[in-house]
């Protein structure tokens, strides 16, 4: 590799693209063939020989334009987790949603908000439409926010589909109409090269954001979310995504469980069961809100609102927690917050200082325990527990809403995240627990037939 000295122009883009600590962590891999004496604390300070403290190197250059990497993984906590010691490149904000695109291995960072006051200063909570890509191999993040169609959001919902495509739907809100939910529904393939689309179907329900989505199949499953003419929900709807047409499963108030936002859903590895739990209600009658911490399930496919069985609770009350599904089947529920029981919001949004007002004075707690949840047990194993605590005080800081997702290798990787009712304290870091199923010791449940014919529950 070539080496000159850089510009005074240049040295902004070369410390974005390639940190020192980066730099010392590609010589380390065998990525440039350079001397370790002009990595580090000589290209930082440009005490070097030959003025290397910022110096072009053009092989690395040409192959990293336009990302921003991990320098390195700082171990923190005795069951595994590790911190980014580098900032990641997207600015600190809350409510990003993180998929695993399964061919590439790569995690995509869709959307957030950067807001304060739950909207009442009228800018859609400060909303973007950035995306981000992640790949856990290489440790780079690429900025893929050029060009992108839809109108920033948050409260948002999104999967990836086995062949690598990414639907999007719904969020809050419309641009420049900042108490009109959306009800679009986008597509985007990067590994085939095929642009954010937007869909033609119409769902049948108005707008909503805070809804939970899971993929059956070609079916993405809609659960529940936010109306702003009817409040929160516990409408169950299916989406197909071969002919983009929908079928209501379940109408608003029909199924058992309270109507609810900001929940989560997760189906079980055989498609056999829909789970459902966390989340807030909203009291029609009232007024009251109120964080939940009950958990359900109804068979699949017929799911029928007569079906839902509820299970045992999370330890507490918490809403705006991630979905991750381990390799093992196991589903993990980690931070999320809890408001106290009467919170009563008096202020319509439309005034300022009154929302204001009320976030300031409300006590919010956000959580930073990790729960699990073994999707393939059965319903004894289930009832006598349903949740089992595997870390109540993990070492990354207390969040909420934060993004999270998990590899082909059962790593759990967390992004930012809130701290702040209403929005506000983001935080700025990336977090990862490699191999989350045997950190915690989460084995595979598998069937096993004995001489007489009788099924026994393993582990593997």
């Amino acid at each position: 590799v070539w080496l000159k000295p850089a510009s005074a122009s240049l040295r902004p883009q070369i410390d974005r693209v390639v940190p020192s600590r980066g730099l010392q962590k590609l010589v380390s891999k065998g990525s440039i063939m350079m001397p370790r004496r002009m990595v580090g604390s000589e290209v930082a300070s440009g005490d070097g020989p030959h003025h290397a403290a910022y110096a072009t190197f053009l092989l690395c250059c040409i192959a990293t334009i336009g990302r921003d990497g991990v320098s390195a993984w700082e171990a923190v906590g005795g069951i595994g987790w590790e911190s980014a010691s580098s900032a990641p490149p997207w600015r600190a904000h809350t409510g990003s949603i993180a998929v695993t695109l399964e061919q590439s291995g790569k995690m995509l960072l869709i959307a957030g908000q950067a807001g304060e006051h739950g909207g009442a200063l009228f800018d859609c909570f400060n909303c973007t439409n950035d995306v981000w890509s992640f790949d856990p191999q290489e440790e780079s993040w690429e900025d893929l926010s050029a060009d992108v169609p839809w109108d920033p959001r948050w409260g948002h919902s999104a999967l990836a589909t086995p062949d690598g495509t990414v639907w999007l739907l719904f969020g809050c809100c419309e641009r420049g109409r900042p108490t009109v939910m959306l009800r679009d529904v986008w597509t985007y393939n990067p590994a085939n090269g095929v642009p954010w689309t937007r869909m033609t179907t119409e769902p049948p329900f108005e707008g909503i954001q805070a809804t939970s989505v899971a993929l059956l199949g070609d079916e993405i499953w809609v659960c529940g979310g936010w109306s702003q003419t009817r409040g929160t929900l516990s409408q169950v709807a299916v989406l197909s995504t071969k002919d983009l047409s929908w079928q209501v499963r379940s109408r608003h108030g029909e199924a058992p469980w309270r109507h609810r936002a900001d929940h989560a859903t997760a189906i079980s590895p055989d498609g056999g069961w829909l789970f459902l739990y966390a989340g807030q209600h909203r009291d029609a009658k009232t007024g009251r809100w109120s964080r939940l911490k009950d958990t359900w399930r109804v068979p699949l496919p017929s799911a029928r609102a007569s079906e839902w069985e509820q299970l045992g609770d999370l330890a507490g009350a918490r809403s705006s927690v991630p979905v991750l599904v381990l390799p093992s089947g196991w589903l993990l529920a980690l931070g999320g917050h809890h408001v106290p029981e009467d919170e009563e919001l008096k202020a319509k949004q439309t005034d300022t200082q009154g929302m204001i007002d009320h976030h300031r004075s409300s006590t919010f707690h956000v959580y930073n325990d990790v729960l699990a949840l073994d999707l393939n047990a059965d319903a004894a194993s289930l009832a006598s527990q349903t949740w089992r605590a595997v870390e109540t005080d993990a070492p990354w800081p207390a969040r909420d809403d934060c993004g999270a997702a998990v590899a082909a290798d059962g790593s759990v990787f967390l992004f930012g995240g809130g701290t702040i009712y209403g929005g506000g304290g983001y935080l700025h870091d990336v977090w990862r627990l490699p191999a989350a199923h045997k950190a915690y010791g989460l084995k595979r449940r598998v069937a096993a037939v004995t001489g007489g014919g009788k099924s026994v529950g393993g582990e593997l």
